[in-house]
């Protein structure tokens, strides 16, 4: 999850205004904590939380 929202930053020095390099970051973060999108999805229907 991207708290502080400057760990987005990571993904592109452009992390404040633009929604790719947002969309990057956050498509990374559920690939390395989750396996993938959908395994993040299923563990939200699952869970509630992620």
């Amino acid at each position: 999850q991207a708290l502080p929202a400057s760990k987005m930053s990571s993904a592109g020095s452009d992390w404040k205004t633009n929604p790719a390099t947002q969309i990057k970051w956050g498509l990374n973060y559920m690939n390395e904590r989750y396996g993938s999108p959908n395994a993040a999805w299923a563990f939200w229907q699952a869970n509630g939380w992620y």
